[in-house]
């Protein structure tokens, strides 16, 4: 009992606040917390495992519950697993076809719903070009050993003789005193019902068929940037008349004040042969000296009035004694301006700002062909021909040496794929303004009644079935419905596709996306805030709690090892008592 007594004194002795104090609870602590992997690594891999059977359970893709859930045979959910794949495949195949017609073929030309007025477009511009290339008179001043003669007959598209192979290069000067006058070409014009002696609007121009009159062209000055040609550099503005620029894109540069008719290029009048174009021709027969056909008349282009005309390739024929009625349809083309955003290999087409030209101030097909031409001819001849744009301001014009190397530059470019690819940078324009030209003629005659026309009167029947023509040019309707390009396959029509595909396939939305999003980042990155906080918030309760339970412990374990040994001595005392018995008995 005594020891007993001892045993419970040092009991309370041990388990006061000294035993406390002086105890290290730090290496304890260590050995009651359980040996684990990092909370990190735990935590993350439990909410995501959480996160992904929770969004399978309750996403709206079809198959993902079905792969998912655990009271399925695992054989069924490797079928719906299969299925899924092959839907996906399958889906992704049309899309990508979706993706290529998007990508591709955004533009598809259709009809402008909204009618465009003729009063709004100005009047085609009219280049008439006498087939005659020399007048017969001027020819015979040169003699055959001359340059000039070798260049007539260049221009007569003649074979040439190679002792006359020499010559100068001033083809202008030449083409401009050998040729017929515009005063003499037009003999009679007449613009709608407000001005009848229109001819003086006639300007001498020279192109690929000789010194040719053209009316209704923008001035000079807003046509070229440089090196104006020399038949145009003198060019004034008729009294009455303001020069003002015109694009198809942009119009007319400025809202006009003043009626159409007072501006040049002029716009269209109205419908019909009273308000249209009527000009009376004079063909000069009896100064013949050489034709660029095989014919005697004149060969007439109509083009917009911002680029240069093509009339050898496209121009058409009038012949002498005749009187044409020349009906006009325009053409235009019009593009929404959302396509600039797409690539220029697919629009097929260039803006005004986009095509930049050396020699134009103005960019369309038919200008930047003939700086291309230009430019394989400097390439391939050294040299432009005297109709073809200066580039270079200074470039050398090629005299008849260079002729054969002219020829198949330009023979190559119409047949041949490797010239004609050189061109192909020559993208249509977005805007343009085109005319094509209906004819229907009848001879002239007088036999038995009077001339309509009062200016034919002065001449004698055989000079007018020899040498005059009348045409009238003149719209037929006074509206025409404009090509528009347009998006084929707009981003918002990309979308409506791809996600009719998604959702007939997969049953995929806009919203499956933001599911995507909250499982996989929102909700996951927030279980394992709320995780981290439990666990700072048990180690925080651990810590306050750990000294008084040690204790408890530390003086419980003392006490158990006290009465263990205590124990041990009453046993061995025990014996020993035990034993002294034995002996005494």
């Amino acid at each position: 009992m005594r020891s007993l007594r001892k045993l419970r004194h040092s009991w309370r002795r041990h388990s006061g606040s000294r035993f406390l104090r002086n105890f290290q609870v730090q290496p304890a602590q260590q050995q009651l917390e359980p040996q684990s992997k990092p909370a990190s690594v735990v935590s993350w891999r439990y909410v995501l495992a959480l996160n992904t059977d929770e969004f399978c359970r309750n996403t709206s893709i079809h198959g993902l519950k079905y792969i998912n859930s655990r009271k399925l045979h695992n054989a069924d959910r490797l079928f719906f697993a299969a299925a899924l794949l092959a839907v996906l495949g399958f889906a992704g195949f049309l899309m990508q076809d979706a993706f290529d017609k998007w990508n591709t073929t955004p533009v598809i030309v259709g009809i402008n719903p909204e009618p465009t007025y003729i009063t709004n477009e100005p009047f085609p511009a009219v280049t008439i070009c006498n087939l005659n290339q020399a007048l017969a008179c001027r020819a015979a001043q040169f003699a055959k050993d001359m340059p000039q003669y070798a260049m007539l007959q260049v221009l007569c598209r003649r074979k040439l003789n190679s002792q006359l192979s020499r010559g100068n290069n001033n083809w202008e000067q030449l083409i401009s005193n050998i040729s017929q006058p515009c005063s003499a070409l037009v003999i009679g014009c007449r613009f709608g019902a407000l001005d009848n002696q229109c001819e003086r609007m006639f300007y001498p121009i020279i192109t690929d068929e000789g010194l040719c009159c053209v009316f209704n062209m923008l001035h000079p000055r807003f046509m070229y940037k440089h090196n104006v040609p020399l038949t145009l550099r003198n060019i004034s503005t008729p009294k009455g008349y303001q020069a003002v620029n015109w694009h198809a894109e942009l119009g007319y540069n400025r809202p006009l004040g003043k009626p159409h008719h007072q501006y040049y290029p002029q716009a269209a009048l109205g419908i019909g042969e009273s308000l249209g174009l009527s000009l009376t021709l004079d063909v000069g027969a009896d100064d013949y000296y050489c034709s660029s056909a095989s014919s005697i008349g004149f060969k007439v282009a109509l083009h917009s009035p911002n680029e240069s005309p093509n009339v050898r390739e496209t121009g058409f024929l009038l012949s002498p004694g005749l009187e044409t009625k020349l009906r006009i349809e325009p053409a235009k083309m019009i593009t929404e301006l959302q396509l600039r955003q797409v690539q220029r290999r697919y629009r097929h087409c260039l803006f005004h700002d986009e095509g930049k030209l050396r020699y134009f101030v103005h960019y369309t097909q038919r200008n930047c062909e003939m700086e291309c031409m230009s430019r394989l001819l400097l390439q391939h001849c050294g040299c432009v021909v005297f109709y073809m744009p200066r580039i270079n301001g200074n470039d050398t014009i090629c005299s008849i040496r260079e002729t054969q190397c002219v020829e198949r530059v330009r023979l190559h470019t119409v047949g041949s794929t490797g010239v004609a690819s050189y061109l192909d940078s020559c993208l249509p324009s977005c805007f343009d303004l085109t005319f094509n030209s209906f004819t229907y003629s009848t001879r002239i005659s007088a036999e038995g009644f009077k001339f309509a026309n009062p200016q034919l009167k002065n001449f004698s029947l055989e000079h007018l079935e020899r040498s005059i023509a009348v045409v009238h040019m003149y719209f037929k309707e006074q509206t025409f419905r404009a090509s528009k390009q347009t998006e084929f396959i707009g981003f918002s029509d990309f979308l409506s596709n791809v996600g009719g595909l998604m959702g007939l396939f997969l049953g995929f939305s806009f919203l499956s996306i933001v599911e995507c999003i909250y499982f996989a980042l929102i909700r996951p990155c927030r279980t394992y805030a709320e995780h981290k906080n439990q666990r700072f918030a048990q180690r925080l309760e651990l810590t306050a709690a750990t000294p008084q339970k040690f204790a408890q412990q530390a003086a419980r374990k003392w006490f158990e090892t006290e009465l263990g040994q205590l124990r041990q001595q009453r046993q061995r005392y025990a014996a020993y008592k035990r034993h002294l018995v034995v002996q005494n008995t």
